[in-house]
């Protein structure tokens, strides 16, 4: 591209820039697509194996289903064996449900349920009906329950979700369910067996309390009783007993002066002279009265007998004495009433006395029993305590095992295993689809790795890298002209061929690349044989020679004498020149269709190994300089013979020929560093057999990419 912007030309430079820039982005483009059209055989078998073995592996791998069941863990969970006031009511940590998690995918739960449905049976597990549960196969069929597993938790809820991939979606339900139950009945065992233990605990500290309580209330009794400290209602027999004594005091007082009081006024009233007829007690006295109702009975009788007898009269007599007997015994009865007023003040005055006395004593004996309260306080502290905890425990015993019976998982069952729909991943389609695109990847793949290792020169930008020289030229490659016997004429005859042309160009560098009479003398080389320098010499000849020079051709690639092959074999040669001192004339030979002049390397197959070390070479070219305007040289490749350092130190300049996208950059660039170290002065760096359709592809900035637009008229030629 050519960077000048002509003033007036109407092109702002930001824009002339960009315009660069899309231009640049468009030829990266075009090598890219360049680089994958140049190896699309080998893009083609690569993405034709990858397809294969894709679709193959596609095939092979059976088609699972998918099943999936819903758990929600509660990790809440009581320690049985402690009273539940004393239980935390914190809330779980979320490492407890990670936690549960494990605890699914364990190999333990993937045991358990693959020995509940026997998959050790089961051909998928590489098991068959008669397969015995050996430690081996078990190991087998967990790892297979452990890969087909997919068990994960939703976030950070309490939700986990267990699925299982299987042959069919009956036994990926079935294989679902049963990791979920195996673990199911894992937790409840353990929820049974610490029942187990709570109740082997709190039996063993049941009995210690019972029996610390027992000991505790023993020692409360026996100290009470031992201080006459037991009574009802907790108060103590010595406060009862003064209670009681006072309440008997004070009724005996009321006795004893009621007593008292009666005998006083019987005494008074019988000192009164009545004879204690009208003494209280008498007049409540049953027989005094019926004594009193037979004296007055008698008193009437006798007053009637008295009226009517005299008093000697025996009647009177009888009844008068009758009445004098019923008035004694009135008088005997009042005594015997008054002894007894007199006997029950006495006995209630000694009731009195003895009462105030006991409650003296009792008095005494609860002043003792104050001090002893001290002690009793503390023993009644301890029985309390123990009691009180024998009875938290026996609660807890009592509810732990009643929860026998009542125990439940710390998780739920959600949902048992439901089917998924089939995977697309699994499908035909799917599988034909992922094929196609990893072969195309593939193939994609493999060129652009092929084209990063591939270290061999293809464009002006290669030739810079690797050898630091210009490019010369470009010589296509053209199939008629390598299958031609007369290369020479073959240029001739088609003088406005792509091949022909470049070798013009090649010609034309030549000339401007250095001064006039500085070129005369021109080496062509290359790193390996097979690069086609001698095909290049010949034809570069004979483009010097179709612009009138005189051009003489040399060939000294004395071991394979390929330049000698497109002309009549000589009668002498170089070596014949050098050591014989045979006339140059008689060593030339002449081409007359075109005009090229040939010089063999030798006529014999006797070679001297040190032929162009003579200093008679620089006489031969000195010689052949004067006849000839041009002298082309065509050396043996740079690398493994010293000819062509020697011959490329003594030209004007050396051509380094470069076969296209063969030769590795390494040669290349090990050959330019000889020349470099025999002070050879390189022109350039001809690239040859170019496939000029594949090299435009590549949209190299060397002039092939703009081959399409004249590849018709050159077509024409060929």
């Amino acid at each position: 591209m050519n960077e000048l912007v002509l003033p007036g030309s109407g092109v702002h430079p930001f824009e002339h820039g960009q315009l660069q820039q899309r231009e640049r982005g468009i030829a990266t483009m075009r090598r890219g697509v360049g680089v994958v059209l140049s190896k699309w055989r080998l893009a083609v078998l690569v993405a034709a194996i990858t397809f294969v073995v894709v679709v193959g592996i596609g095939l092979l791998v059976p088609r699972q289903q998918f099943a999936e069941a819903t758990l929600i863990i509660h990790p809440v969970g009581g320690n049985l064996a402690q009273p539940e006031s004393s239980q935390s009511t914190v809330p779980p940590d979320t490492s407890a449900i990670d936690t549960e998690v494990e605890l699914i995918r364990s190999a333990a739960i993937a045991e358990a349920s693959a020995r509940k449905l026997a998959l050790y049976k089961d051909p998928e597990f590489g098991g068959t009906p008669s397969t015995a549960p050996t430690d081996e196969v078990i190991r087998h069929v967990v790892s297979a329950v452990e890969a087909n597993s997919r068990i994960r938790r939703i976030g950070l809820t309490y939700v986990v979700q267990v699925g299982f991939l299987a042959s069919t979606t009956a036994k990926a339900k079935q294989i679902a369910d049963g990791i979920v139950d195996a673990y199911m009945s894992r937790k409840l065992d353990e929820k049974l067996g610490q029942v187990a233990r709570a109740n082997r605990d709190l039996g063993a500290t049941l009995g210690g309390l019972r029996d610390q309580a027992l000991l505790t209330e023993s020692r409360v009794e026996a100290y009470e009783a031992q201080n006459n400290l037991l009574g009802a209602n907790g108060t103590s027999l010595t406060e009862a007993e003064l209670s009681a004594l006072n309440q008997q005091i004070a009724g005996a007082q009321a006795d004893s002066a009621e007593k008292n009081a009666r005998l006083a006024t019987a005494l008074a009233q019988a000192q009164s002279g009545s004879g204690g007829s009208d003494v209280g007690a008498t007049l409540a006295s049953n027989t005094i009265g019926a004594l009193r109702q037979k004296e007055a009975d008698a008193s009437a009788k006798l007053a009637v007998l008295n009226t009517q007898f005299r008093p000697d009269y025996p009647l009177v007599k009888k009844a008068s004495a009758e009445l004098q007997d019923i008035r004694s015994q009135l008088q005997f009865e009042t005594t015997r009433i008054l002894s007894s007023l007199r006997a029950d003040a006495s006995a209630a005055a000694r009731r009195e006395g003895s009462l105030v006395a006991s409650r003296v004593q009792t008095e005494s004996k609860l002043a003792t029993n104050d001090r002893s309260r001290a002690g009793l306080l503390t023993l009644q502290q301890a029985a309390d305590s123990s009691k009180k905890i024998y009875d938290t425990y026996l609660t807890r015993a009592s509810e732990v095992s009643a929860a026998q019976s009542l125990q439940q998982v710390d998780a739920t069952v959600e949902a048992r295993a439901i089917a998924e729909p089939a995977s697309p991943f699994t499908s035909l389609r799917f599988i034909l689809a992922m094929a196609i695109f990893l072969a195309l990847v593939a193939g994609l793949i493999s060129t652009l790795f092929a084209e990063m290792w591939n270290r061999r020169i293809r464009s002006w930008n290669d030739v810079m890298r690797e050898t630091g020289l210009p490019l010369a030229g470009v010589v296509p490659d053209v199939a008629a002209l390598s299958r031609a016997r007369d290369a020479a004429g073959h240029i001739v005859s088609h003088p406005l061929t792509a091949c022909a042309e470049s070798f013009r160009s090649l010609r034309a560098y030549l000339a401007l690349a250095a001064p006039a009479g500085q070129s005369k003398i021109i080496a062509v080389t290359s790193a390996v044989p097979g690069e086609g320098k001698t095909l290049t010499s010949v034809c570069l000849a004979r483009s010097f020679a179709a612009t009138g020079a005189r051009v003489v051709l040399l060939d000294c690639d004395l071991r394979r004498a390929s330049a000698s092959k497109f002309f009549i074999k000589p009668r002498y040669g170089i070596a014949e020149i050098v050591s014989r001192s045979i006339p140059i004339d008689e060593a030339l030979i002449h081409d007359v269709k075109s005009g090229i002049w040939f010089l063999s390397g030798t006529s014999t197959n006797d070679i001297s190994g040190d032929l162009f070390g003579d200093n008679r070479i620089d006489e031969l070219l000195a010689r052949l300089s004067e006849k000839f305007d041009k002298i082309v040289i065509d050396t043996s490749p740079i690398l493994g013979f010293a000819d062509a350092r020697i011959l490329a130190s003594r030209a004007d300049c050396v051509l380094h020929v470069v076969h296209w996208d063969k030769t590795p950059a390494s040669m290349v660039h090990a050959a330019v560093k000889i020349l470099r170290q025999s002070n050879a002065r390189v022109a350039g760096v001809v690239l040859n057999k170019v496939n000029m359709k594949q090299q435009a592809r590549y949209g190299f900035a060397d002039g092939s990419d703009y081959y399409h637009y004249y590849s018709s008229a050159y077509a024409q030629q060929a």
